[in-house]
């Protein structure tokens, strides 16, 4: 249909972005009858240009002005290039409702990892300090199950698990794998860095890794249980590396119903009292009650070791230094952006303006 549309402070008037399709252009403009003046619009055009890879897109932003503005999703190896930019700056989000997380393959056949103690030598494997040092630079924060430090139902004082090798090798005697134990990890390559730095630290506890990076069609072929390449019984993986963002912060609708519950991402767990807690954070709108449910889930499955637990990484972005881009929690949202004098297009109008 035709636009433009948008009660916001700004209309769609150009293209269209789905789940599973996108134009190659996305123009949004500003709503001159926005009905609230402390959120008026800042900028007069907004463009999506999804023709661009984000790697060209972080080069033209670092390298020029006038065609690229900002980069999601900007990679923490390339912060300090774009940092020494004349033209860029990077700027960080804190607020962040993303969770990093490996999933066990406890439907493989002989399920291995139906044993606690095998999940929590793994756990007890990993040195997460380290882990965001190498892999992101520091820009990110443990949590000790699936809740993001900013999300709802986040528990401030459940620890993480620490780094314990010696605990991990006694495990996995304990679980009969005094010789170690061979598995396989998959990662997309979005977290490559992050999945080579989890293998070496299991290798030094007993662990064989077989490290298949995938591209990020060929990984949800394998882990995505509505599009699976084969029953999910058949899968060779072990681990699964992936990265979750629970944008309506709403962990019993978000990471827990995708993970541990009935979603596509549930890869065996059948708990009856993390159903339990589900349904009663559900039956109760008394959001203290509700939290205090949900940190009964994330203690459950911590003691449990569902999942190798990781970090909640900080947002990155590559923006250009005339803008001034306030970056939102669960969504890119443009309300408070607006661009300073020194801007191209500031600069641009001013030339073409007639004295």
């Amino acid at each position: 249909m035709a636009g433009p549309w948008g009660t916001g402070p700004y209309k769609l008037v150009e293209g269209s972005s789905t789940p599973d399709k996108r134009s190659d252009r996305v123009v949004l403009e500003a709503n001159l009858a926005y009905w609230n003046p402390t959120r008026f619009p800042r900028l007069q055009r907004i463009i999506f240009d999804n023709t661009v890879s984000q790697k060209e897109a972080v080069e033209i932003v670092k390298a020029t002005e006038g065609q690229v503005d900002l980069v999601t999703g900007l990679s923490p190896l390339e912060t300090l290039r774009v940092a020494e930019s004349p033209f860029a700056q990077v700027v960080k989000n804190r607020g962040s409702l993303t969770t990093v997380l490996g999933v066990f393959n406890r439907r493989k056949v002989g399920r291995p990892w139906h044993d606690v103690r095998l999940r929590q030598a793994v756990n007890y494997a990993i040195n997460r300090e380290d882990l965001i040092r190498y892999a992101t630079k520091g820009n990110g924060v443990i949590i000790p199950a699936l809740v993001p430090v900013p999300g709802f139902g986040y528990d401030a004082d459940l620890a993480p698990y620490p780094f314990e090798p010696t605990k991990a090798r006694h495990l996995l005697r304990e679980a009969g794998s005094a010789e170690g134990l061979t598995l396989t990890l998959i990662a997309s390559e979005a977290l490559q860095v992050q999945a080579t730095v989890v293998s070496k630290m299991l290798e030094q506890v007993g662990f064989t890794v077989n490290l298949q990076i995938l591209d990020g069609a060929a990984f949800n072929r394998k882990t995505y249980l509505g599009g699976l390449d084969q029953p999910p019984e058949h899968q060779p993986w072990d681990i699964a590396l992936t990265a979750f963002v629970d944008g309506a912060n709403f962990p019993v609708f978000g990471v827990y119903r995708s993970f541990a519950l009935d979603g596509y991402n549930n890869w065996g767990i059948a708990d009856e009292k993390l159903h339990q807690l589900h349904d009663a954070v559900l039956q109760t709108i008394d959001r203290e009650q509700q939290q205090a449910l949900i940190r009964q889930m994330e203690r459950h499955t911590h003691a449990q070791a569902y999942f190798l637990f990781l970090y909640n990484p900080i947002q990155l972005y590559a923006v250009n230094k005339a803008v001034a881009f306030v970056p939102y929690v669960t969504m890119l949202n443009f309300a408070e952006t607006g661009v300073t004098e020194q801007h191209w297009s500031m600069r641009k109008q001013k030339a073409s303006t007639p004295e």
